[in-house]
């Protein structure tokens, strides 16, 4: 369901996340009454607004490349930036995927300021939110930002078939690890973050071994052409 545009790009989001709002907003009215109904809502809005500005950052900075976004959509484990097309070079791929993490990383200096400006509490946990959703996203975890990072400084030493490699059995940890951390603190957060990383590192896994058959695979097979995000 789109409910908005954005520098031209539908957002979008998916029912399950309308579903996780208003779970969210049941248990908080039980919890803090209205009140807390109001705080709830507050926070969790001002989460996705954050990752839908996070999906943004990466969607301008591939315009700059020229490549479109056919839309940003919201799930409950994060977003989606649909990108439509692909760099052309490593440096390209690095610049894209660090730009939603520094698109958190402003949103936290802001609020940061305006928290110690007015001593809101509602402000300064937003401005942690993004400080965690930007650490969080620059875990080395492939296919996530960090993942995509390191992917990109690899192949500018080894190339790319031989970076990828490396960057999912490092995403393959972390996926298991994630996995493990949520089973023993019963997070279902990390749960689902795991469960994500495994699922979308079998499809890189499968476009590794199609491009591993060819004899010189083009640069543009580095990239998927989406971005996803989980919420930690």
């Amino acid at each position: 369901m789109q409910f908005a545009t954005a520098f031209g790009i539908p957002i979008r989001v998916h029912w399950s996340f309308v579903a996780l709002l208003a779970l969210v907003g049941l248990y908080a009215l039980f919890q803090g009454g209205v009140g807390g109904l109001f705080s709830g809502a507050l926070v969790s809005f001002a989460l996705f607004g954050s990752v839908v500005l996070h999906e943004l950052g990466h969607a301008l900075a591939a315009r700059r490349y020229g490549i479109s976004t056919a839309h940003i959509t919201l799930y409950p484990f994060g977003g989606v930036a649909a990108i439509r097309g692909m760099p052309r070079t490593a440096q390209q791929e690095l610049v894209i995927a660090i730009a939603g993490p520094a698109v958190n990383v402003a949103i936290a200096a802001t609020t940061g300021a305006g928290a110690w400006l007015t001593g809101s509490t509602i402000i300064a946990s937003i401005a942690v939110m993004n400080l965690i959703l930007a650490g969080f996203n620059l875990i080395p975890a492939f296919p996530m930002d960090g993942g995509r990072v390191l992917r990109a400084l690899l192949t500018k030493r080894l190339g790319w078939i031989p970076a990828t490699e490396i960057a999912i059995r490092v995403g393959t940890a972390f996926a298991w690890g994630f996995l493990a951390l949520g089973v023993i603190g019963t997070n279902l957060s990390l749960l689902l973050v795991g469960a994500f990383l495994l699922v979308a590192l079998n499809a890189e896994r499968r476009q590794l071994a199609w491009a591993a058959s060819q004899a010189s695979p083009p640069p543009k097979w580095a990239w998927r052409g989406t971005f996803r995000h989980p919420v930690p």
